[in-house]
């Protein structure tokens, strides 16, 4: 239970820290997102895209303080990401998630179904917070370099699927 606990928190950690990192660095590609996507002035979806980098970055540090919160707000900040991306895939919207910052890779499916596995994640870890701890620290330092690979891979999943396709190998 406890390395199912570290994996999905140091997972999550790695990609909200990725994700509000990238995103802080330049707002720019997420302003634009939620400008196309929401009916929001300029005004508004910039504060609406510095209040997600916040809310990113605030998840990490409860993940650490009080992981069942920590993994409840994960859930929720997925939720609304994803109820929002599946609302964009259905209006048939040409634009870049902006998930981390500037990307090419337009919304798609693929998003959703990260998604899903981002929200099994933070689920397992919140079912697990209650009968775990964070373990010693040699197991956490194990569990940090797959955790981070995954919870990295998965916030790229779009570019990887992309690199992967058959679109992708014969055009090279």
């Amino acid at each position: 239970m406890d390395v199912l606990f570290a994996f999905s928190k140091l997972s999550l950690v790695s990609l909200f820290c990725v994700s509000a990192v990238m995103k802080a660095r330049d707002l720019n590609p997420l302003v634009a997102h939620l400008t196309l996507t929401l009916p929001l002035g300029g005004r508004a979806a910039r504060t609406l895209a510095m209040s997600t980098v916040a809310a990113e970055a605030a998840v990490i540090v409860v993940l650490f303080t009080a992981p069942r919160l920590g993994f409840a707000a994960s859930l929720v900040l997925l939720t609304g990401f994803t109820v929002h991306l599946a609302r964009v895939l259905a209006s048939g919207t040409a634009t870049s998630c902006a998930c981390a910052g500037n990307s090419d890779s337009q919304v798609s499916a693929i998003h959703l179904i990260r998604n899903a596995i981002l929200l099994a994640v933070a689920a397992a870890g919140l079912v697990m917070a209650p009968h775990s701890h964070s373990g010693p620290v040699a197991m956490n330092l194990i569990i940090a370099a797959p955790a981070a690979l995954f919870g990295v891979g998965m916030l790229r999943l779009d570019e990887m699927s992309r690199f992967l396709s058959p679109q992708y190998t014969r055009s090279s």
